[in-house]
């Protein structure tokens, strides 16, 4: 079996994460500690179809290197909440920041 790379880890974590404040407890700091100005995103389009909504948006930040990555997020939504979320990056870019860049 190959060894789990950081985005596998990352992937299962949001896929396992039951609530958002899990989610934002477990990812986004060690994330957030990498860089020296805050990710800014540049959203390209917005779709809805019933209740669910896709993002796409590209994003950027520095942490002594410039980092830039393409995101898409899925949501489904129920009334006024988001009920499920899915994420889609481009995992080379953030392999390669996060090994480059130590909290």
């Amino acid at each position: 079996m190959a060894p789990r790379r950081s985005a596998d880890l990352l992937t299962r974590h949001i896929a396992t994460a039951a609530r958002k404040q899990e989610f934002l407890d477990k990812l986004i700091p060690p994330f957030n500690a990498r860089m020296a100005s805050r990710l800014v995103p540049t959203v390209r389009d917005i779709y809805a179809d019933g209740d669910t909504v896709i993002t796409l948006f590209d994003a950027s930040a520095k942490d002594g290197a410039p980092y830039h990555n393409t995101y898409t997020r899925y949501f489904q939504i129920s009334g006024a909440h988001v009920v499920k979320a899915l994420a889609f990056f481009d995992t080379r870019e953030r392999d390669e920041f996060w090994t480059r860049v130590k909290p």
